[in-house]
């Protein structure tokens, strides 16, 4: 399987190669701009970059440490990598373990790459969090679902209502402030 990305260039995301990363934080820009979350069944268009820069702006107000917010804005690359945001109670069934482990394996390579230290348990944690804030502002009501059993919710929507051309270029800003290149 190959996926053509907004460069032109193929890619397996089954068998990502460290080549596969060259200008990772554009194409996580461009990209994740344009997925919305939930599959897309909100009631508002919001943005894989939208959570993250959503998880990004708390865990800075917060303080928590540089490392930790590295790590909240590169936790979707391999989204942006494969075009898709799977919810992770479909995505943690038996018929996904390839995406899992290629998307673990794809988080290894971004460390790596940026010489992070491990992933904090942190970040799942709060990535749980901000999605449970985001169901409950954004998703319709169901009287079977409750999200709160994910955890309790945290953060606040990050621009909501804004363009793709704003997130982008919010997204761009944010990794390149973290990062000091798009590559």
């Amino acid at each position: 399987m190959k996926v053509l990305n907004y460069q032109g260039k193929l890619i397996n995301p089954l068998a990502l190669k460290e080549s596969d990363l060259d200008n990772v934080g554009m194409q996580s820009a461009i990209t994740l701009s344009r997925i919305n979350r939930f599959w897309g069944q909100t009631r508002e268009s919001y943005s894989v970059a939208q959570h993250c820069l959503s998880l990004v702006e708390q865990a800075q107000n917060d303080g928590l440490s540089d490392g930790t917010i590295k790590w909240l804005l590169i936790h979707e690359t391999y989204e942006a990598l494969t075009g898709m945001d799977i919810p992770s109670p479909v995505k943690n069934n038996d018929g996904m373990l390839s995406y899992v482990v290629e998307e673990k394996k794809c988080l290894e390579m971004m460390r790596v790459k940026y010489g992070l230290s491990v992933a904090p348990e942190l970040l799942k944690i709060l990535d749980k969090r901000v999605m449970v804030m985001e169901a409950e502002a954004l998703m319709p009501f169901n009287d079977e679902v409750n999200w709160r059993e994910y955890g309790k919710p945290y953060g606040k929507l990050y621009k909501i209502g804004a363009d793709e051309k704003e997130i982008r270029e919010d997204f761009i800003n944010k990794w390149y402030e973290l990062f000091g290149t798009l590559f």
